[in-house]
């Protein structure tokens, strides 16, 4: 990654942010799926698969939100030089950080609507 010292540059990286966002989003969403049908389905009186892929769930959605915003503020905003510049990006990864906790989360209950009845 080279340094970034114009706002144009700073602007284009947090375009490129906020899709990145939105893909790490499905990725863990895909990721929580693929986790959830990998647990045993258990009938009975007192069932807990249910509860293991809630835990699942929760446990992937904070690992990809805290990774994500950890990645963009300790490696990706040490190549900005500037400190406006630096804390324009600041902003807009608090943002982006949001936007995948958002998309996992509105993703999730979908399927969550969707599959009900499976």
């Amino acid at each position: 990654m080279k340094k970034i010292e114009a706002l144009k540059e700073v602007q284009a990286l947090i375009g490129e942010t906020y899709m990145y966002a939105v893909i790490i989003g499905i990725v863990a969403i895909v990721l929580a799926f693929i986790i959830a049908n990998c647990i045993k389905w258990q009938g009975g009186k007192n069932p807990r698969d249910h509860a293991k892929r809630r835990i699942w769930y929760i446990i992937i959605g904070l690992v990809f939100t805290i990774g994500f915003f950890l990645y963009n503020t300790l490696y990706v905003s040490s190549y900005i030089t500037k400190a406006p510049l630096q804390a324009q990006f600041s902003t807009a990864n608090i943002l982006a950080t949001l936007i995948v906790l958002g998309v996992y989360v509105v993703a999730g209950i979908l399927t969550m609507l969707i599959l009900r009845s499976t």
